[in-house]
């Protein structure tokens, strides 16, 4: 094997064969910018869930034209049988070895293909060997660990008020993050590291928000006589859905008012002493939700008649299907 062969790369990647491109690849150069262990790695996830869906190689090499990265230059498509893909773009100054390697994502191909499932990958600019971390970058860094810290040392039951504060001393990071738009946030893998985290406490801290709100709901909900009501009850509280999903909530929890927060990198037990109503608000919101879809769940029928044999999972467009309370719908309706 020549070090940086095209022919060597284009054989090893069309195999899945990650072992020997580790031995193939420069140590000393990145490659789509960024290491060259970072950049195997994540190509090895990628042949690795395609091995899952039963594709272990590739059948075949395509060509075509790059449209972005290097307009008008030529790329490569990796392509199986099963529809699994992957666009490269491989740079060479002298056409034998490879100077850099990187997906193209918009290839468009001399043949048409029948490309299902994209292998393809991206990298976060703080994923790069060249970036350089800015003061905002390196503070937020710093205020981040030291609320992982926190959360690590919680190995009790915290009270829902007191978690409330507890999270609002970290005013850096609600500050920062709101002054990002969507696409620095997922450029970044910090940012967007740290946004998913703090979303998710801040769910947390909904609880104590909505307090008001569940109380005037539970009342609405029980002085509700027919079902019209109660459904328009759900289309008014709509947005509170799955508020309680990522909570494990024990049988008898009211005992001693304690939840378990359990999501993603994050689990803490929180006692909602004062505010077991607005869980159980959630719950009902959940619970009849999921009963009206399940007494108008779409019939063979419907499969039948939509164009694509499909229908969208939705209050609305269930009961549109029964034209049930259209008037509702109509009223409520997100696609007016």
């Amino acid at each position: 094997m020549n070090k940086n062969s095209i022919v060597d790369l284009v054989k090893a990647i069309k195999n899945f064969d990650i072992e020997n491109l580790y031995l193939f690849l420069d140590d000393s150069k990145p490659y789509q910018d960024v290491s060259k262990s970072l950049f195997l790695k994540t190509l090895n996830k990628k042949f690795k869930s395609a091995k899952s869906d039963g594709c272990h190689s590739f059948d075949d090499i395509f060509f075509g034209i790059c449209e972005n990265c290097n307009k008008g230059c030529e790329g490569m498509t990796f392509f199986s049988e099963s529809g699994h893909y992957l666009d490269l773009f491989i740079e060479s100054k002298d056409g034998e070895t490879v100077d850099d390697l990187y997906v193209c994502n918009q290839l468009t191909n001399f043949i048409g293909l029948e490309k299902k499932f994209d292998l393809g990958f991206s990298f976060c600019t703080d994923e790069e060997v060249a970036f350089i971390p800015t003061k905002e970058y390196l503070t937020l860094q710093q205020e981040y660990y030291k609320l992982r810290m926190d959360l690590d040392a919680m190995n009790k039951a915290k009270k829902l008020d007191d978690f409330v504060k507890w999270l609002d001393q970290y005013y850096l990071i609600r500050d920062f993050l709101s002054s990002l738009d969507f696409q620095e946030l997922f450029n970044s893998k910090l940012y967007s590291e740290v946004g998913s985290v703090y979303a998710s406490l801040s769910s947390i801290k909904r609880i104590q928000i909505k307090a008001d709100e569940a109380a005037s709901a539970l009342i609405s909900f029980y002085n509700a006589k027919s079902e019209r009501d109660k459904i328009i009850w759900l289309f008014e509280n709509e947005n509170d859905r799955y508020c309680s999903s990522a909570f494990d909530i024990p049988e008898k929890w009211k005992e001693n008012s304690c939840v378990t927060y359990d999501f993603n990198t994050i689990k803490i037990e929180i006692d909602l002493t004062g505010y077991e109503y607005v869980m159980d608000y959630f719950k009902i919101l959940d619970n009849y939700y999921d009963a009206v879809l399940e007494k108008y769940k779409p019939l063979p029928v419907h499969f039948e008649n939509s164009e694509n044999g499909e229908v969208r999972v939705s209050l609305e467009d269930y009961l549109r299907l029964h034209n049930m309370y259209i008037d509702v719908v109509e009223k409520y309706s997100k696609s007016n």
